[in-house]
């Protein structure tokens, strides 16, 4: 039983540096607090080892973009976690900003289906809270070279 919920903002910055930005996978671990590292794993191109931090343990997730639109449209898939998950985001020009809409798609099997259900409200806000960081980070710092870990 697939879980999912969606978040959008307008981030006051152009889509192609949003979507430079957020192209470069490893980026994330600069604005999603739980994400320690991201590095690709060598296996094949665009496919990532993250490292969630979870409090009392670390997790290690592959991380596969499944599609890529240049300034349009990023599709990431996560499996190796706690449970499997789909990331789309999609980015849309509004005078000069950037739309970001982010679509969450999570796929937990077992008894793991039933937490995430009564987790869903709780997630999706920690979800979001990660995009105002990723908006923030944006618009503070004109690079899509941000090295945020020092920022926040």
């Amino acid at each position: 039983m697939d879980i999912s919920f969606s978040n959008e903002l307008i981030i006051d910055c152009t889509v192609a540096r949003v979507y430079e930005f957020l192209r470069n996978v490893e980026n994330y671990s600069s604005w999603n607090y739980a994400v320690m590292t991201v590095e690709p794993t060598g296996d094949r191109k665009d496919t990532y080892r993250l490292t969630r931090d979870l409090v009392h343990s670390q997790e290690i997730e592959t991380i596969t973009v499944i599609e890529a639109r240049t300034d349009q449209f990023l599709h990431l898939q996560a499996a190796g976690g706690r449970f499997d998950y789909e990331s789309k985001y999609e980015l849309k020009a509004f005078e000069n900003k950037t739309i970001l809409a982010n679509h969450v798609i999570m796929k937990p099997s077992g008894a793991s289906a039933i937490l995430l259900k009564l987790l869903k409200g709780n997630i999706q806000r920690e979800v979001n809270n990660n995009l105002y960081v990723l908006k923030t980070l944006m618009e503070e710092n004109g690079s899509t070279n941000i090295k945020a870990k020092g920022l926040l």
